[in-house]
């Protein structure tokens, strides 16, 4: 796999260096391409909140793509970008007031406009004047540019420049500004008959494993067929926090984004079990401590059983955790380590919106099931497991040991300190060595007691805070093979 240099992609609010990933772009010796249309045009996905490029330059650059079709016609063209979120990049507690009130302000507009709600119009325009006409201005002339480009990459899809393309909604709600948007891009594809080439559903930061899935599924024999276990039926139709649709069709438009095909879970190669939340979803800031959940640790229970029943016929296990937004479910763990159910899953995330983490299981799911040595049939060869395995101990260290038992002290002490919790500043190295002592242990836990590998795997886990703010952890595993030191893999 070829990335672009690292320090071109930009840092957090720094942009990427657009110029240099174009030219990059162009002389890549790949003939499979995962295309981040937001790096492309804007240098990265929070640099695209930004009115810093204009519409005719994103959109110069965007044709750039056209310009590469033309000059290597053989290539396979993915690429994703996003309908734009409910809100702004939160940096500081002024940008987090103003991230709060653009999305109320974007419900409410669409409520009165689209719904014919009259009642939300004192509501809009008290929202409105608190935001001031110089910042929604800016906000909605950035919904415009983007809506735009977007628009403009479903014409490169009809032009057969990209071969396959999705759209993710990023945060958002049942309600919204974002929703006529959809409307109209969805109307576009129709147009175009390109239902089965653009994909439109919930997510952001996982399309690029879901897209290199894709390509993964269609270089294999076959597309993986992958069967769907939710935890509850009435838990498949929740519509999950910070998205606008149903779970049920969330899963369905991933699995296909993926190249994967659906199929009843006695037939699949794979079977994704998938620990629904209660309605409504919660975030696991606000997620009881384990033993307080009774309903939530049921059905917990319940699913492992079940996993356990799909492993014995030999079909590979994933397992999506969406009871809470933002963490793993402190009640789930507990099931998986009294079952020892963990230490045979082919894939695992628990992390930020319920589309991040299915499109994260899903493409888990078929690269475990396709990265074989000998190139044959799925689930075989010891380079994917191991693979596999670090890359769910990854995810279980972040979205539990950190997210779910960990953030929290990290707040607590950030707090006693007078530090900003979105910009750490001096604060960074003091708030670091306190998650890495905290994170160490359950490190440990996750190899022995989870994975029910060696514990010693954990002295080769590495943590950090990668942007200087509590949000995300970085966690790195340095292994080869046999256990021992090797180059980092994130």
């Amino acid at each position: 796999m070829l990335l672009p240099p690292r320090d071109a992609l930009g840092w957090f609010t720094r942009p990427g260096d657009c110029d240099a990933v174009a030219d990059w772009l162009q002389g890549c010796a790949a003939d499979r391409l995962v295309i981040s249309l937001e790096m492309l045009c804007f240098g990265g996905l929070v640099a695209s909140r930004t009115p810093a490029v204009t519409t005719e330059l994103a959109l110069e650059r965007l044709e750039g793509l056209r310009q590469l079709r033309r000059r290597r016609p053989e290539l396979t063209i993915f690429a994703f970008s996003i309908v734009m979120r409910l809100g702004t990049t939160v940096t500081d507690a002024a940008s987090l007031t103003a991230h709060q009130a653009i999305q109320a302000y974007s419900q409410l507009v669409d409520r009165l406009e689209r719904l014919g709600e009259e009642s939300a119009r004192r509501d809009l325009e008290a929202a409105a004047a608190q935001l001031g006409f110089a910042a929604l201005s800016t906000y909605l002339s950035v919904r415009r540019r983007n809506h735009t480009v977007n628009s403009q990459a479903i014409g490169l899809a009809a032009d057969g420049v990209i071969d396959y393309l999705v759209l993710a909604q990023e945060d958002s709600a049942p309600v919204g500004i974002h929703l006529p948007e959809l409307l109209a891009l969805r109307s576009q594809v129709e147009e175009h008959r390109l239902s089965e080439r653009v994909a439109i559903h919930p997510g952001a930061d996982e399309v690029g494993l879901v897209l290199l899935a894709r390509h993964h599924n269609q270089a294999a024999p076959r597309p993986l067929h992958i069967g769907i276990h939710y935890a509850s039926d009435e838990g498949a139709q929740v519509v999950p926090r910070y998205e606008h649709q149903p779970i049920i069709r969330s899963v369905e438009s991933q699995v296909h984004a993926a190249g994967a095909r659906l199929t009843p879970p006695a037939e699949a190669d794979a079977v994704l079990f998938i620990h629904t939340p209660l309605d409504p979803q919660g975030d696991i800031a606000e997620a009881p401590v384990e033993g307080e959940s009774p309903a939530l640790a049921a059905q917990a229970e319940g699913l492992v059983e079940q996993m356990r029943a799909a492993r014995a016929s030999g079909a590979g296990i994933g397992l999506a955790d969406l009871a809470y937004a933002n963490g793993a479910d402190p009640e789930l763990i507990a099931a998986l380590r009294r079952n020892g159910v963990a230490a045979h899953l082919d894939a695992f995330a628990a992390w930020n919106t319920a589309g991040n983490t299915l499109g994260t299981v899903i493409s888990q799911l078929c690269h475990a099931a396709w990265s074989d040595d000998a190139g044959e049939g799925p689930r075989s060869g010891e380079a994917a497991a191991e693979a596999a395995r670090d890359f769910i101990a990854c995810r279980l260290i972040d979205d539990w040991g950190y997210q779910s038992c960990v953030r929290q002290q990290a707040a607590q002490q950030a707090q006693e300190m007078g530090a900003n919790p979105f910009v750490l500043g001096g604060a960074r190295p003091e708030i670091e060595r306190l998650v890495c002592a905290e994170l160490k242990p359950l490190a440990h836990l996750v190899y022995s007691d989870l994975l029910g590998a060696d514990a010693g795997l954990a002295e080769h886990v590495r943590v950090s805070l990668p942007w200087g703010r509590l949000f995300e952890v970085e966690v790195e595993v340095e292994l080869d093979g046999s256990g021992a030191p090797a180059k980092k893999r994130s």
